[in-house]
């Protein structure tokens, strides 16, 4: 649908415009919807208050990341139209409802005044990107809920719910249902200009202001990140300096660290994750079932942390092993686990029973016929029977095996490959894929096999080994390695002669495994796009979140570079020989993020 801002007056006489962000589904704030806003704002008839709503039910829950390529930078840019609402020369006030999230929250707090609905959930996330807010937040807030709430909003990018929003002094009312009505109250009731730009309750405890910015200081020297010392810096300076000098040095910071290699990395990261939960058409139109009863096969490992996950989300779980003494050990860790968490106050002592009664140990695979779901330990006769069986409900293998629905967890628990056999329905597709997310192991779509991560992890430390046994030192990979953001694995001994060899080629070398096995991955087919495996990898591997992922920081090197690199270390060793598909790349002018369409 075309974005649009829709007009229309309200109150007694039609006193105040109102003015609805139409631009479903989460009324992202593009350049085109800035440009009506701003123009609706210039060449509205004379008015006593002005209300800026959002039509359904979100009122602006696009981040920045969300927008296409270039768009936040072209006029009206965001700050443009913030300061356009700072010198309104009547009452604006912002209607809020569902999400104001980042450049939504950012408009919002330029208004002069807030009314939320119940339901309003507000975030500034920038600092997940590595950045400062780009458009007055910095100086707004603190001049509206002091430091200290400023500061934690900032840098920790809470969801404040409406309540918390309220309690803090950041919107003015909180009502059940619509806020538009109470939002035209409020612009009539204001009687003027309210911007948060001459707003001082923030600002008034002048000595606890500067001992919560000296502390957020404090904490933000321990971050690898530089965006913490940035925000805390312009925090400061909404109490030291004019607004419009505040304004213009968090305006510099965000152009500068949005150029640094944290900022891009991180921003890489969160689009490979938005890349990742994108299904396939025929999967996001199928019907999937929910699932509230899982049936295991087997007691493996994978079995064993599905069902502690699944109990937990309050789901029945049937079990059922050959091996005796395998089902006994499997259970033994999984009430070692909730014990774990009744010590440590995660769970009480009635949720831990209440979740081992929905548990049932039973005699066959064929008992777990009821179960919406099943994870098999392998593709034995017990599979295929049940497959037989229960010919609509999903079938998975953990591991993986050919001609059948794979399943893998992440070391971390945190992500999952979900591999798909080309005769896999997308119906039973949609369930696995509801059922992992409600177990929250976000799963990441795969072809044939799920060996994404161990295959990358393997490449990693391949690589690693290979310079350990041509005598590069321990101690300078386990530096560059620390310098990275990752750790060292352990590597069989060796007794090679000492090689010299930089911390940084040693990084170089170890990142270029890594993209060759990615290679390998995507011209096999295995995965999808080169944004899932760095998914998977930074979500479930421990590959450091600011770096991006390893497709991502391949590419911004570069596959020209890379492979000039390659060909010249597999002189020395086949290991490092470029895979074809880089050659394929480089010949045809394409970059590796080219392969992440579709």
């Amino acid at each position: 649908m075309t974005a649009e801002v829709k007009a229309e007056h309200a109150g007694p006489e039609g006193a105040v415009l109102v003015l609805h962000l139409v631009h479903p589904p989460a009324n992202a704030l593009t350049a085109a919807v800035r440009a009506a806003l701003m123009a609706a704002l210039a060449s509205a008839p004379p008015a006593r208050g002005v209300v800026i709503a959002a039509e359904g039910r979100q009122f602006a829950a696009a981040a920045s990341i969300d927008l296409p390529p270039g768009d936040a930078e072209l006029h009206p840019t965001l700050a443009e139209l913030c300061a356009a609402l700072d010198a309104a020369p009547v009452p604006v006030v912002a209607a809020l409802r569902g999400i104001a999230l980042g450049p939504g929250a950012e408009l919002a707090l330029a208004a002069h005044g807030r009314v939320a609905a119940a339901d309003l959930r507000f975030s500034l996330p920038e600092v997940v990107l590595g950045l400062p807010p780009s458009s007055g937040a910095t100086q707004r807030l603190p001049r509206l809920v002091g430091a200290t709430e400023a500061l934690d909003i900032l840098l920790r990018a809470p969801r404040l719910s409406a309540e918390q929003a309220l309690a803090i002094g950041l919107v003015d009312q909180v009502v059940e249902g619509d806020p538009l009505p109470a939002a035209v109250e409020l612009a009539l009731a204001l009687g003027g200009p309210r911007p948060a730009s001459l707003r001082t309750e923030g600002l008034s405890d002048v000595p606890g202001f500067a001992a919560a910015v000296a502390q957020a200081r404090a904490e933000a020297r321990r971050s690898p990140l530089p965006a913490p010392a940035r925000i805390v810096d312009c925090v400061e300076a909404a109490l030291y300096l004019p607004f419009a000098n505040g304004l213009a040095l968090e305006a510099v910071s965000h152009d500068d660290l949005s150029q640094g290699p944290e900022a891009r990395g991180l921003i890489a990261a969160a689009r490979s994750e938005r890349r990742a939960a994108v299904l396939p058409e025929p999967v996001q139109r199928a019907q999937g079932r929910v699932v509230s009863h899982l049936g295991l096969s087997g007691a493996g490992p994978v079995q064993a942390a599905l069902a502690l996950m699944a109990l937990g989300q309050g789901l029945r779980v049937s079990w059922t092993d050959a091996d005796p003494a395998r089902m006994a050990a499997a259970l033994s860790w999984l009430t070692a686990r909730m014990e774990d968490e009744v010590r440590a106050g995660r769970m009480t002592a009635l949720q831990r029973d209440a979740d081992r009664a929905r548990l049932a140990v039973v005699p066959g695979a064929q008992a777990l016929s009821g179960a919406g779901l099943v994870v098999h330990g392998a593709a034995d006769a017990g599979f295929a029977a049940l497959l037989r069986a229960m010919p609509q409900v999903p079938q998975l293998v953990a591991g993986g095996a050919e001609g059948a629905m794979g399943l893998v967890l992440a070391p971390n628990g945190r992500v999952a490959e979900l591999a798909l056999p080309e005769t896999a329905r997308p119906d039973q597709i949609a369930t696995a894929v509801a059922m992992l997310r409600l177990l929250g192991a976000a799963p990441v779509l795969t072809g044939r096999m799920p060996l994404i991560g161990r295959r990358m992890a393997g490449a990693g430390k391949a690589a690693l080994t290979r310079l350990a046994e041509s005598g590069v030192p321990r101690r300078v990979m386990a530096a560059a390695m620390e310098r990275f953001g990752d750790a060292l694995p352990e590597l069989p001994d060796t007794a090679a002669s000492l090689r010299e060899m930089s911390p940084d080629e040693v990084t170089k070398r170890w990142l270029a495994a890594l993209a060759n096995e990615g290679l390998r991955l995507l011209d096999a087919r295995v995965a999808r796009r080169p944004a899932d495996i760095d998914y998977l990898m930074v979500q479930g591997h421990g590959f450091p979140r600011r770096r991006g992922g390893p497709m991502f920081q391949a590419a911004d090197r570069g596959p020209m570079v890379l492979r000039v690199d390659m060909r010249r270390w597999a002189e020395e060793d086949d290991f490092w020989a470029p895979h074809p598909l880089m050659d394929r790349l480089f010949a045809h002018g394409r970059r590796l993020s080219d392969l992440d369409a579709g």
